[in-house]
Parts: C-alpha cells; structure tokens; sequence
C-alpha cells in the first residue's frame, strides 16, 4: 500500500470511529432522556373545600406536597365501584408513599357515617385513603374542570330498570405534588394499573422543592 492509500485507509477508519462514538453518544443521550423524561402534565387541580368521612374539612392543603391517586364513585353503584374500589385497596397495600382521594358523586346519600363504613369495609387506613363527599355543584366542577372526568346524575324518566342513578368517569388519576394531574389509569385493564404502579413511583422520586 502507497503512501497516499495508507493515508486514505486511515482518515476512512478514522471517520467511522467518529462516526460510531458520535452513534452511541446520541443513543446514550437519548436513552437517558427517555428514563428521564416526565410524564405530561394534564391539568392543575383547583382548590376545594369538601368534608372527610371523620367529618373533618378537606381541602387541597391537606394534600400539598404529597403524590395521590383520585377516583370519583359512590357507595350505592351497582357496575364499575364495586370492581374499583378493591383495586384502591391492593394498591394502597403496595404504595406505602401514596395518598388516596375517593370521592362520592352523591353526597346526598354518601354522607359521612356512610363512607366511614365503606371506608372500614375496605380497610382503608385513615391518614392515608381519604373519602370525601360535600357540596354537589363542587364535587361535578371538581370531575369536570380538575380531573377532566365526566360525571352526570341521570333523570329517573332516562333509566330503565337497574340502571345506576349516576355516570361518571371510572378512571384514576394519578397527582403529584404540585397538584398537577400525571396519568389517567383504567382500574379495570391490568396493563393500566401496572402502568399505574411505575408511574407512580416515579412521581413520587421526582425533585419536590
């Protein structure tokens, strides 16, 4: 090999080691801001003031700087509650650092001795799954505008035998610190709830000033 093929053969060799560090540095990056990246923000949960099932005021602050999973039932439902609510209770048992928030779309009915004993039925441990009822028009604004859940109450002339007296949303939503809603969750699909599992552990490891 001449002198100007040797020099040839070196600059190629010397480019695809170029080429190949430059390769892997952008997959490490990348890679890296994938483990890295956080999960979208979907919406900002507004202040309320609602009441818990010791009869206690509830509101927001009682929440700030906590990372919580919120669902919307209520105590009478004969479909989607009663396959939800156990799952809230396996996954309290396996998040130790997560907060639950259950709230009732007929507090009429739902009143607090009521979901104290659902509470009890669950083994709902009191500083940690909280059940909240209250004022109506506060609790469908909260669905509606926070948790961007629909929630409706069903006139008696639009139901047919068995049907359940309310509509609402059957999703989890996962919150962060900041009151910032993560991930919406389908209790029901056991793909979601492992989803769910992660996810929320890595809220709970994000930076919280």
């Amino acid at each position: 090999m001449d002198k100007k093929s040797r020099v040839a053969f070196f600059a190629w060799g010397l480019l695809l080691i170029v080429l190949a560090g430059s390769a892997g540095a952008w997959a490490w990056d990348w890679s890296r801001s994938r483990a890295a990246s956080p999960l979208p923000v979907y919406s900002q949960v507004a202040d309320f003031s609602l009441v818990e099932r010791s009869g206690r005021p509830f509101g927001l602050e009682a929440l700030q700087g906590r990372v919580w999973i919120a669902s919307f039932f209520f105590s009478h439902c004969t479909r989607l509650c009663p396959l939800t609510l156990p799952q809230l209770a396996r996954l309290q048992d396996s998040l130790a650092d997560v907060q639950f928030v259950s709230i009732t779309v007929d507090p009429q009915q739902d009143t607090p001795p009521v979901l104290a004993e659902l509470a009890e039925r669950f083994q709902a441990q009191p500083d940690r799954w909280y059940f909240l009822t209250g004022d109506q028009a506060v609790i469908y604004d909260l669905s509606l505008h926070s948790f961007l859940m629909a929630v409706e109450e069903v006139p008696l002339y639009k139901r047919t035998p068995g049907d359940d007296a309310f509509l609402h949303d059957g999703h989890f939503a996962l919150v962060d610190r900041r009151g910032q809603v993560r991930g919406f969750y389908d209790p029901l699909d056991d793909e979601a709830m492992a989803r769910l599992q992660q996810e929320a552990l890595l809220i709970v490891k994000e930076k919280f000033p």
